[in-house]
């Protein structure tokens, strides 16, 4: 259909826009001027930048759900599971500019318009991570008062890292250092 090829040009486009320049830098003009249209025609598919931008960042996470999901769902050992799904999570998030961008906003307060997308991911990640912990708890290998607690522990860690790794652009001075701390704390949910 046109009007479904003209909302992926459209998102296309503001995805090159907002990784390259950020969300304030950007202009509908420049996205506009991109795609060959007028203005107008990305205001008929989007009310505003702040609409197209949610749902750039609601594709980019979208597609990290969905790899993370492949791991979830796979027959493997529970622990495994859970250190390849956050070494996935972190490599996968390094790469992603458009969330960055939040990271960088929300230092700032200037990104609640994201957060209804922001709360989706956030989310998914404590039901995934459940998941995990529950398997793992189920099969004997993890012994876990409150799954929980844990979760929510294991997010705070993982998402007070963020900003030293991705905006800070430390992610590949600690890429051995995320594995250690995964196996660490892996190791101190599993049984003795």
């Amino acid at each position: 259909m046109v009007e479904d090829k003209v909302k992926k040009t459209i998102i296309e486009s503001a995805t090159i826009f907002f990784s390259k320049y950020g969300f304030y830098k950007t202009t509908m003009d420049e996205i506009a001027q991109h795609i060959h249209k007028a203005k107008g025609a990305i205001y008929y598919y989007f009310k505003s930048k702040e609409e197209l931008f949610n749902e750039v960042l609601k594709q980019e996470l979208s597609t990290i759900k969905a790899t993370l999901l492949k791991i979830v769902d796979r027959e493997v050992e529970p622990m495994e599971m859970f250190k390849e799904y956050m070494l996935h999570r972190f490599e996968l998030l390094n790469n992603s500019t458009n969330y960055h961008e939040t990271l960088k906003g929300n230092l700032f307060d200037k990104y609640k318009f994201v957060k209804d997308v922001l709360d989706d991911f956030h989310s998914f990640e404590r039901n995934q991570i459940t998941i995990i912990l529950e398997k793992g708890k189920n099969a004997g290998y993890l012994e876990i008062a409150n799954i929980n607690s844990t979760v929510e522990v294991i997010m705070m860690i993982a998402n007070s890292i963020e900003i030293p790794l991705f905006l800070q652009g430390r992610y590949k001075n600690y890429e051995n250092t995320i594995n250690e701390l995964i196996s660490l704390i892996t190791n101190s949910l599993s049984k003795r």
